[in-house]
């Protein structure tokens, strides 16, 4: 295979900047030169070299790598990666120590360019944010694996690829007449472009209000079927975009990428990016089935267009990729994201109003069924999304900002335009902070957002914030929904609820989570726990779902465990398991059916 390779430099901010050679030696205002090689693609390995200039005779730089990425609030410690760390200056090696997990200080001797080379290893289970080589791929997100000083992050990037003849790329670095040359106005502008290089790309165009949009696959996987084929994938991500430009008013770039790999295992993963997006999905034999997930990870991740990659928290201005960065505003930025991601469905007319209907009305039932909602806020749940986030915390304590987040941005829209007689919306937040934050370089804060809902409601919210926001308060979903001439019913489920999650050991059920306040609670059932019986009913190689079908909400029924080498009996009481539907007002007023059909973007008689 033909070696491959990236090199990046930072140039002059000048129009003639992207045609320069990269052999011109380094001037004393211009940032770094990057080159990555694929070695055997079958080791999985990068060769990445790093050079920049010194001028002022500095007697140490650091080269850093960031310990995360913007889209996953979480440590990443990709510097785990990187292996064979080396520095010189020209034919001469420098001397250099690692100061901490991720920072590399280099002795420059006073030369006047420094150059650092490492080897980064790149082949674990592909996601959308990590970086992978292999026989038929380049990928990478430049967050992984790419060193910055502080000196050059905020310079000019170029960027050259040489990859083998054929092949194609995809990514949302500045094009220039060189196909191999590319560019990026800084360090973090390079490492928020994913690119994808592969000669079995497959690759749809449409144009939408002026704007190209790149729809890219990395191979033809799961595509030309009844649903997931070119035709239906055109037109619903070109309703997608055009109903979100519309939404916000705004068409903030020329070009945009959708980067796609459906793979043949169950995944769903998708990160977003200014002007590009990257997402994994599979099975790559069920994307027909899956179409409904396809399009409403595609639509999410669309949103944050404006939404964190333009509209951010005070607190990412800018980034600080050496630790983590703190906020309690991740429900707005991820949560009304999913909110927007879903609602943009229904105004697109790609979903049927009652498909959302019901898409809301599980993700209230996942959210009544999940008992961390009574112990975390949701302010908190952003805050502590390094602790607890992505599934990593104690379910019993946590709520997901992205879940909660969703529900809270449904009920604040709603409680918006009831307040204004459906003049104002959530809609006119969400301008409102593009215009005003975005486009003016400016982070928002708590306060900043909370004081922008209240222009548009027109009066105090601050009960809504302290209950919902800051409290744990339950949502007031039926109060909400009733707004919009909604009825939120409450449905008994036939399979009783014990508050157990299970595992299988030696072919018997045993306990692996017991939920407070719940009927396995209330009897002293604890982690560990086998469970032998049910009424006498032997468990062996039976599932417990199958053994409770028995029985109803309100039965007490004899639950024998072994627990330290012991039998022990217990009587259980099983209680009702819930879910919700959402179905419309026999009698909605004016102002219900003008909410609904606003906020849906559909008439009264389409529900």
């Amino acid at each position: 295979m033909k070696l491959l390779s990236l090199i990046f430099s930072l140039i002059l901010l000048m129009p003639s900047a992207s045609k320069a050679t990269f052999n011109k030696p380094l001037a004393s205002d211009v940032g770094a030169d990057y080159r990555i090689e694929s070695l055997e693609p079958n080791l999985h390995m990068y060769l990445i070299t790093v050079s920049v200039p010194n001028p002022d005779a500095q007697p140490t730089i650091d080269f850093i790598l960031p310990a995360w990425r913007p889209g996953r609030y979480q440590i990443q410690n990709y510097a785990a990666n990187v292996q064979e760390f080396k520095a010189k200056s020209g034919d001469t090696s420098l001397a250099f120590e690692k100061i901490d997990k991720q920072t590399w200080r280099v002795f420059t001797q006073g030369k006047s360019k420094v150059s650092v080379q490492y080897k980064y290893y790149a082949g674990g289970q592909l996601d959308a944010g990590n970086s992978y080589v292999g026989r038929d791929e380049i990928y990478f997100n430049g967050s992984n694996l790419f060193v910055y000083t502080e000196a050059t992050r905020f310079k000019p990037v170029r960027l050259y690829i040489d990859y083998p003849k054929g092949w194609k790329v995809a990514t949302q670095l500045e094009r220039t007449d060189n196909p191999h040359i590319f560019t990026a106005e800084t360090y973090d502008d390079l490492i928020d472009a994913p690119t994808l290089i592969s000669p079995t790309m497959v690759t749809y165009e449409i144009k939408v209000k002026g704007a190209t949009i790149y729809i890219c696959f990395k191979d033809k996987a799961g595509l030309g079927g009844y649903q997931f084929n070119e035709a239906n994938i055109k037109r619903d991500i070109a309703a997608v975009v055009e109903a979100q430009f519309n939404l916000m008013q705004d068409v903030p770039f020329k070009t945009y990428y959708f980067i796609y790999h459906i793979l043949p295992i169950p995944f769903a993963h998708g990160v977003e990016h200014k002007n590009s997006t990257s997402i994994v999905l599979g099975p790559a034999d069920k994307m027909n089935e899956n179409y409904g997930r396809f399009i409403s990870i595609t639509s999410h991740e669309f949103f944050h267009v404006w939404n964190i990659k333009r509209i951010k928290p005070k607190e990412f201005m800018p980034y600080d990729y050496t630790k983590e960065s703190y906020t309690p505003m991740l429900y707005v930025s991820e949560g009304f994201t999913s909110y927007y991601g879903d609602l943009t469905l229904v105004r697109s007319k790609v979903w049927t109003a009652q498909n959302y209907l019901n898409d809301i009305a599980d993700g209230i039932t996942n959210l009544q069924n999940t008992y961390g909602r009574k112990v975390q806020s949701l302010a908190l749940s952003s805050f502590d999304a390094w602790l607890s986030g992505y599934g990593a915390g104690r379910a019993n304590s946590t709520v997901s900002f992205y879940s909660k987040g969703e529900l809270v941005g449904m009920i604040l829209d709603l409680e918006l335009r009831y307040r204004t007689k459906n003049k104002h919306s959530l809609d006119d937040v969400m301008r409102f902070l593009n215009e005003e934050f975005a486009k003016k370089n400016r982070g928002f804060s708590a306060k900043d957002f909370q004081e922008v809902v209240e222009r548009f409601a027109g009066s105090s919210m601050q009960s809504f914030f302290d209950d919902y926001i800051n409290g744990t308060e339950e949502l007031p979903f039926e109060t909400a929904l009733g707004y919009a001439g909604l009825d939120l019913q409450k449905m008994l489920s036939p399979q009783p609820y014990t508050g157990i999650t299970v595992g299988v050991e030696n072919d018997f059920p045993v306990v692996k989570g017991v939920v407070p306040e719940s009927p396995a609670a209330k009897i002293g059932l604890d982690y560990g726990d086998m469970l032998v019986a049910i009424n006498d009913n032997f468990l062996l190689k039976q599932s417990l779902s199958t053994a409770l079908g028995y029985f109803k909400a309100g039965d007490s029924v004899k639950v024998t465990i072994q627990r330290d080498g012991k039998l022990h009996e217990k009587t259980m009481r099983l209680e009702g398991n819930y879910f919700y539907t959402i179905s419309k007002k026999d009698n909605p007023t004016r102002l219900q059916r003008e909410i609904c059909e606003s906020w849906l973007a559909c008439k009264w008689n389409e529900l």
